[in-house]
């Protein structure tokens, strides 16, 4: 309750209890009146008495008339006297119409008249008894009305006068006590609660010392608690400023995930993290030539500082420079209060400076992009904030980590991006190689396929010499490249040796396309070429067949045939022929007779660890053994197995000898799956079932031929991770040879990465295949893969193996395919 409405309800209080006060005063005084009038009526009453006696003694009842005239006369408080002889019958009265009349009235007796009057009653009686001539005992009956206007009237008067007296003065006296309560408590009381609920602590002074202290505690204690409460807000705001940097954070390292390219990583981090409300622009700089670049800017509008070089001459540290201190130191470097007018003339600012004058921006920070601590920077990340007092140290530390991510991610993905460029370009004339070619047939449907080969190229080398020969390809290709250009539909080749592809993604007909090749034969040996001086003339044979299901062994077996029958383009139109029909059909009777005969073997062939040399693991290869005893590699059958459905079984004969023969082993093997295999849920629930019975799991590494490529991710992954799940691990096999896509090693979570023969071979002379080797194992064990070289056939290869860091071999050099392990 509120002591305003407290003292007022006093207050109200107060004055019930002094009118109540007044009004029993008034009703005690009345009665104490009353009773004292009582006694003085009895007093005269006893006189009137003694005189009615007296005359009744000596004279006749009727002699009686004076005196009660008298009586009347000389007592103002009695209206009427009256006498009654008979006790019947007012025989004498003051008041003459009353003699002859009933006593009619209540009359008390007049020894109750005190308590009478109060209760206002006016009629009295008392006998009286007298001796007539001093001889005979007679009484009388005297009665007597109270003049009540007289009694009451009168006395109520006087009581109210002394009752509403009291309630004056305790009235008068309620009023000061409260004038003094309220100016001495109350008011107090009031201003301390108002200065409270305020804020505010006047130094004010009361009358009572316990006041006094009470506000000095209040205002100690509201102004702690004001403390308190600026601290709460500001460490609250605080709080929120950095979960605001830190969802930010965790925002851009998404996006370093799913971004596709470099340029997209930068674009949408910069763009991110000027989302935060408390950044204005942020943008990326990129170390190129001793120059720092902006290559990356939050800013959408032309803004000219955004575009193009921005700061120059990175060779010393510049003190007014913030990038290129954070460039060359490796340290963050935090610039606050910057407070700049863009619009004075007279001012010469840096464009670092003005970009935050024109942005309103109070602070900056420059933070290297360094992928790891040894490493040089790759550029500087720049913030703007809008407030002027810098950078929290949380948020400098979060944007550190975020500024290593994003350097990670960078040099991640040029790693990424040179290593595809050397996997898929042709070193010598810049076209796509056959790798490309390959990714390009795995990730397309339908077109056709023009292999081209130059016809007795290795003569042209043997004359000429190896420099000439391959000036010429060289100039050989761009040709090409003029006669397909305008062509969107067709895309060029760069196969290897002496052979170029064209791709035709549109073309369904062999006769449309091999009008174009026709043309194209003819204008190739109508131009001489001229390399070093020397002019030559080429003639080449073309191979032509649909790009579907093995289109490229389709062409290049076209054009063998087209040599074989002396022509200049062959045309493939398929497996219908008789002779392949029945060419299929005698593999396939070998093949089911072998599987029922148990003759589909595997063989073991050891792979070491390149450091120790000692035998880590076997890859189980297949072999059938024919009806006479021959081993027959799975080069000559496997392709008709596949197409005519044997496939899957020749995986269960081959999964069931391997555990069969490593059940009491502690060595690993492997065991090569196609996407065939991966895709035949049948044959994934067979091989859960067989290792859910023989607990061999953990001896398992299961081999995926990267050159088929991954189409369906979604059903590859889930039987990597069922199989995972039971202690089995997985490799890329054959990597380099096709597709090539790294995101097999990211999405798929491989174990392991074997390089392919065709780049191992080449190993000791072939630089290009030295550097793509090279990236392969660097991307492999930044990612947590162990590598493992294939072909390893001789001492130089085994030792450049060893020099780029592989961690395993597996080829001639040490064991062959063997019967069974060692």
């Amino acid at each position: 309750m509120k002591i305003n409405r407290f003292t007022s309800l006093a207050a109200v209080g107060i004055g019930i209890v002094i009118t109540a006060l007044a009004a029993s005063f008034f009703i005690v005084e009345r009665n104490l009146m009353l009773q004292s009038l009582a006694d003085d009526l009895n007093q005269n009453l006893f006189y009137i008495e003694s005189e009615l006696r007296h005359t009744l003694g000596d004279k006749p009842v009727s002699q009686i008339q004076s005196v009660l005239d008298r009586a009347v006369a000389i007592n103002q408080s009695l209206l009427v006297i009256s006498v009654s002889v008979d006790g019947e019958h007012i025989s004498a009265s003051s008041s003459r119409s009353l003699v002859g009349r009933l006593l009619e009235k209540n009359y008390l007796p007049m020894t109750d008249m005190a308590q009478g009057i109060v209760k206002g009653h006016v009629d009295y009686s008392e006998i009286i008894n007298f001796y007539e001539n001093n001889a005979d005992r007679k009484q009388i009956v005297l009665l007597i009305t109270l003049d009540s206007k007289y009694v009451f009237d009168r006395m109520n008067q006087v009581a109210f006068f002394y009752g509403f007296g009291l309630f004056i003065v305790l009235g008068l006296i309620a009023i000061a006590v409260y004038i003094v309560a309220d100016r001495v408590i109350t008011a107090p009381f009031s201003r301390i609660i108002n200065h409270a609920r305020e804020g505010r602590s006047p130094a004010d002074s009361y009358f009572i010392d316990e006041l006094n202290e009470l506000n000095r505690t209040l205002n100690e204690t509201f102004s702690a608690l004001n403390q308190k409460q600026y601290e709460l807000k500001r460490s609250l705001a605080q709080t929120t400023y950095l979960d605001g940097v830190l969802r930010t954070v965790a925002d851009i390292n998404q996006l370093l995930i799913t971004s596709k390219n470099v340029r997209e990583l930068m674009d949408q981090s910069v763009s991110r993290l000027a989302r935060h409300s408390g950044y204005s622009v942020c943008m990326i700089l990129r170390a190129e030539q001793a120059q720092l670049i902006v290559r990356a800017c939050s800013i959408n509008d032309d803004n000219p500082l955004c575009l193009g070089r921005l700061m120059t001459d990175g060779a010393e540290i510049d003190a007014g420079n913030p990038f290129i201190q954070a460039f060359m130191t490796k340290r963050a470097v935090v610039v606050e209060q910057i407070s700049l007018d863009a619009s004075d003339p007279g001012l010469q600012l840096a464009p670092w400076q003005l970009l935050a004058a024109q942005k309103s921006s109070g602070s900056l920070i420059a933070l290297p992009l360094v992928s790891n601590v040894q490493d040089d920077p790759l550029g500087v990340l720049v913030v703007y904030a809008l407030r002027a007092s810098g950078f929290e140290l949380k948020e400098i530390a979060m944007l550190e980590e975020l500024a290593g991510d994003i350097g990670f991610a960078i040099r991640a993905f040029e790693h990424r991006e040179q290593l595809q460029h050397h996997l898929t370009t042709d070193a010598d004339t810049g076209l796509p190689n056959r790798v490309a070619f390959i990714d390009q047939l795995n990730t397309s449907s339908g077109g056709l396929i023009g292999l081209i080969n130059i016809d007795r190229f290795s003569d042209i080398n043997a004359v000429y010499g190896v420099a000439i020969g391959d000036a010429l390809l060289k100039q050989y290709g761009l040709w090409l490249k003029a006669r397909a250009q305008g062509r969107d539909d067709i895309q060029l080749y760069r196969m290897g040796g002496d052979e170029f592809a064209l791709y035709f993604k549109a073309s369904e007909l062999l006769s449309e396309v091999r009008l174009f090749f026709v043309d194209l034969i003819a204008a190739t040996s109508n131009s001489a070429f001229k390399v070093a001086g020397v002019e030559i003339v080429l003639t080449i044979t073309v191979g032509v067949a649909h790009a579907a299901d093995g289109g490229l062994a389709h062409a290049s077996a076209a054009i063998k045939q087209a040599k074989l029958d002396h022509q200049s383009i062959g045309l493939f139109n398929g497996l219908d022929s008789t002779k392949q029909q029945e060419n299929n059909i005698a593999w396939y009777k070998r093949i089911k007779d072998a599987i029922e005969t148990s003759r589909i073997v595997p063989y073991f062939q050891p792979i070491v660890d390149n450091k120790t040399q000692a035998v880590t693991k076997y890859e189980a290869l297949i072999r059938m053994i024919d009806s006479d005893g021959m081993v027959i590699t799975p080069y000559q059958f496997l392709d008709v197995a596949k197409k005519t459905k044997l496939y899957s079984q020749l995986t269960r004969v081959m999964i069931d000898k391997v555990l069969e023969v490593f059940k009491e082993s502690t060595v690993p093997v492997s065991i090569n799956l196609s996407t065939e295999d991966l895709m035949n849920q049948e044959l994934s629930d067979y091989l859960a079932q067989r290792l859910t019975e023989t607990g061999m799991g953990h001896l398992l590494v299961f081999e995926i031929l990267e050159s088929e490529g991954v189409n369906n991710y979604e059903v590859v992954s889930a039987f990597i991770q069922r199989f995972k799940a039971k202690g089995c691990l997985f490799a890329i096999d054959d990597f380099g040879s096709g597709y090539s896509n790294f995101d097999h090693l990211i999405k798929l979570n491989m174990d392991i990465l074997k390089i392919d023969g065709s780049l191992i071979r080449t190993l000791p002379h072939d630089r290009n295949s030295q550097i793509i080797v090279q990236h392969i194992c660097d991307f492999a064990h930044e990612m947590g893969i162990r590598t493992v070289a294939e072909f390893v056939s001789n001492e130089a290869i085994y030792r450049q193996v060893c020099e780029i860091g592989i961690d395993d071999s597996q080829g001639y050099y040490f064991y062959e395919p063997l019967e069974r392990p060692l």
